[in-house]
């Protein structure tokens, strides 16, 4: 028993040895196709299917022209390229025999002219060779790829010759295991067993595990779990890391689906609500896409224009609506198919029966056309009345002086020595007086009517414009000449002289016209315009309310006037004005009481130049500010050295009264000189007071405020209004020297002085009369009511000097001191 319990054992043990023996070998040979032939398979294979991926977004990526889909394959074509540098590094750490390393050397070669001819067909792409780059990968890129698979393909046969011979030795083994005993079988039944329960453990398990969530996550369930097999580096972890990747790969497949859905949804929602009218037609003549702006822009039905339509029907209903001029709707249409076509483009601007201007582009795509249309009715419109602005004064409506020369070059075309055309210069007289005293929207108000008044005076056949400001022009064709022109100007200035009824007030301006022959005073557009220009200032020059012909003498009255100009400027520079005083006596006493100042213009060619000649031209050119605050300061400066009871007189122009600084320029000039305030006296006109708005009236109780006495000057002309004397804080009136001189022979300028010398005693306002030039009228004044009286009787204009030495004297016999 003992012995065969040992021989039994023995043989037990033998077939035990001999079974480990066998499963030693088998075990070997497993392991070697497990560690070395499998892993080598599967790297080879990891290298085939990237390769074939790689390959198949390269063909995709040049048939993209959408730049997010592009991006996205070549982030796929780098995962895929990752993919096959993965394979190669793993059979690299593999043991290779001379023949695979031979052979994947020649794989790595031949996947680098792969890309490198995959790199040459992106420039062209970009580039815009999009020929040149479908070519290339039709020859060169599918030669490298062809080169590639047969690299691989050999590198496949290399493993599996591998792994057959690793196979053929499993075979032998196979064989031996046959003969063993039936100890052997039994110890291989039970292995083969335990075999199986490490077969449903560690493999049979896990597949059914990783097969259940493929199959959930194929019914799209994303939280399909697979399961998680740490440490495992056999084929079943493999199989699980690969389970793992694809779930990966489908989850961001559908993420980038969902991705590209909301793309599409907004691209969509761009389409329908784009300003643009948007329609395309497929290469079967049928809308495919349209968006409610075309509807709207045609005024089409949705229906009209909706996917399916076929073009014919479209093109017709767009001809409908259309303003074709002499085209028929058939033509129209036909046009369109045609040049569609042809693969022409086409664009223009469509005029709409119903009014308004259509912008339309119409452009084939690679599978049929588009159109794409703009309502661009308002800018247009905006567009026609720019150009309208460009040459008409928006003001009043009429021609610029752009528009007129060319009417004056048209004119000068026409005309001939025997129907010459008149150019008429027109300007408005004391315009720039309404506009600075009652504001600049009356100033345009008569702007309007004036324009009004010219184009009433002219007939069909004449162009009236304005230049700027209150100058106008006019031409006359087809009339007699000088007779034409010179009737018209007159005609014009009669107009112009009758009242302008605006906002409650009646005004009276007057105009002055100048008149040039065209092709006689010129023979382009510069020569004659300047001409009539040298006509109106002549025409002005001659005391207004003229119409004068051109001749040359003007040109060198007008060379002496910009002389004059010329010299005005440098005598405000250089300061070459001087003071004069007109002595100012009280009436009853006889005493001096003050004086006027005057300022002289000392030239040194045109000698002592009297204010009525430089004056108005100050006034014209800007300089009348600094000329009248430089008189402040002279006349303050001058009675400063008079005995204390002289006081001085110094006149405002309206541009000073307006301004806002000539109460500093009255402050300067009282505290540069030391002059008690209430010796000075500012006079003004009465078309100051035209605008007695709140700016003057603040300007004049300012001075008031300061002690300075404010004078109405040249009272009984102009503007003349009894208000103004309540309205205002007015200390004196002075009678204007027109009413003075009529006081002998006219009982209507006594009364109406009387009047107003009685009504200001009772307003306590000082009365003087200006200009008293013989004892009649010193006597007349007097008797009249006058407080004080001036003039060349009592005595002429002179120095500061020649008035401090008058002081203390007084009027002798009823004549003058000086």
């Amino acid at each position: 028993m003992g012995l065969a319990a040992a021989t039994f054992l023995t043989l037990i043990l033998g077939l035990g040895a001999l079974s480990l023996g066998q499963i030693g070998s088998v075990t070997a040979v497993s392991l070697e196709m497990r560690d070395v032939a499998l892993p080598k398979l599967l790297a080879v294979n990891e290298i085939e299917i990237a390769l074939d991926a790689h390959a198949l977004l390269a063909r995709r990526r040049v048939q993209v022209t959408d730049f997010r889909q592009a991006a996205d394959i070549d982030r796929e074509m780098r995962r895929a390229a990752a993919r096959f540098l993965t394979g190669i590094e793993r059979l690299d750490q593999l043991t290779l025999g001379a023949r695979a390393l031979e052979v994947e050397q020649s794989l790595e070669a031949a996947w680098l002219e792969y890309l490198a001819a995959l790199d040459r067909v992106g420039r062209l792409y970009e580039r815009g060779a999009l020929a040149d780059a479908e070519a290339a990968m039709q020859d060169s890129v599918r030669v490298a790829e062809a080169d590639v698979r047969r690299s691989v393909s050999d590198l496949v046969d290399v493993v599996q010759a591998e792994a057959a011979g690793i196979s053929a030795a499993a075979e032998r083994e196979w064989q031996r295991a046959r003969v063993l005993t039936l100890g052997a079988l039994l110890a291989g039944l039970a292995a083969t067993l335990l075999t199986m329960r490490w077969v449903v453990r560690r493999v049979s398990r896990p597949l059914l595990a990783i097969s259940a969530a493929m199959r959930r996550l194929n019914r799209g369930e994303d939280a399909a779990i697979l399961p998680v097999l740490p440490g495992r580096t056999d084929e079943i972890g493999i199989l699980a890391e690969a389970a793992a990747a694809f779930r990966d790969s489908v989850l961001e497949a559908r993420a980038l689906a969902a991705d590209l859905e909301l793309q599409r949804e907004i691209l969509a929602a761009s389409v329908r609500n784009m300003p643009l009218g948007l329609c395309m037609l497929d290469e079967l003549g049928r809308v495919a896409v349209s968006n409610r702006a075309l509807a709207e822009i045609f005024d089409l039905s949705p229906a009209d224009c909706a996917p399916g339509v076929a073009q014919r029907d479209l093109l017709d209903r767009l001809a409908a609506r259309v303003d074709r001029g002499r085209k028929s709707a058939g033509e129209f249409s036909t046009g369109i198919a045609a040049a569609v076509a042809r693969g022409d483009q086409m664009t223009g601007t469509w005029q709409l029966m119903a009014g308004g201007s259509v912008s339309v582009i119409i452009q084939p795509t690679p599978d049929g056309w588009m159109m794409i249309a703009e309502d661009i009715t308002e800018r247009v419109s905006h567009e026609a009345n720019i150009r309208h602005l460009a040459r008409h004064d928006p003001l009043t409506g009429l021609p610029n002086r752009r528009a007129f020369s060319e009417e004056i070059d048209r004119a000068i075309a026409e005309a001939g020595a025997e129907c010459p055309a008149a150019v008429l210069f027109v300007d408005l007289d004391r315009f720039k007086n309404v506009n600075d005293t009652l504001g600049h929207g009356i100033g345009d108000a008569l702007l309007r009517q004036v324009a009004a008044r010219l184009s009433w005076a002219v007939r069909d056949a004449d162009t009236v414009a304005r230049f700027g400001g209150d100058e106008f022009a006019v031409i006359q064709r087809g009339c007699v000449q000088p007779e034409g022109a010179r009737g018209l100007g007159e005609r014009i200035i009669a107009l112009l002289s009758s009242p302008f009824e605006i906002e409650g007030n009646s005004l009276r301006i007057g105009g002055s016209v100048g008149v040039a022959l065209a092709p006689g005073d010129g023979g382009c557009v510069a020569d004659v315009l300047r001409n009539a220009d040298l006509a109106l200032y002549a025409a002005k020059a001659a005391g207004r309310g003229q119409c004068l012909f051109f001749d040359p003498e003007m040109n060198a009255r007008q060379r002496a006037l910009q002389k004059l100009e010329h010299d005005l400027r440098q005598a405000v520079l250089s300061d070459a004005f001087v003071m004069e005083y007109q002595p100012l006596f009280d009436i009853a006493s006889g005493d001096l009481v003050g004086a006027e100042a005057l300022m002289r213009w000392i030239d040194p060619v045109r000698g002592r130049v009297s204010p009525a000649e430089f004056v108005p031209m100050a006034e014209e050119l800007g300089l009348i500010v600094p000329l009248g605050a430089r008189a402040l300061e002279m006349a303050c400066a001058d009675a400063a050295t008079w005995p204390a009871h002289l006081k001085v007189a110094v006149n405002l122009s309206p541009v000073q009264v307006h301004r806002v600084g000539v109460i500093e320029d009255v402050r300067a000039a009282l505290a540069a000189s030391g002059l008690d305030p209430r010796r000075l006296e500012v006079e003004i006109t009465e078309g100051v007071l035209l605008d007695h708005g709140p700016e003057v009236l603040g300007t004049l109780d300012a001075l008031h405020e300061m002690g300075v006495q404010i004078a109405l000057d040249d009272f009984g002309t102009g503007y003349s209004s009894l208000g103004y004397l309540r309205a205002l804080r007015l200390d004196k009136v002075k009678i204007d020297i027109s009413f003075v001189r009529e006081l002998e022979n006219d009982p209507s300028a006594a009364a109406i002085v009387r009047a107003v010398c009685s009504l200001c005693a009772s307003l306590d306002i000082g009365v003087t009369a200006e200009g008293v030039e013989t004892a009649e009228q010193l006597a007349s004044v007097a008797a009249a009511g006058c407080i004080e009286a001036q003039g060349f009787y009592l005595g002429r204009p002179g120095a500061a000097e020649i008035i401090a030495g008058l002081a203390g004297t007084a009027l002798q016999g009823g004549r003058g001191v000086a």
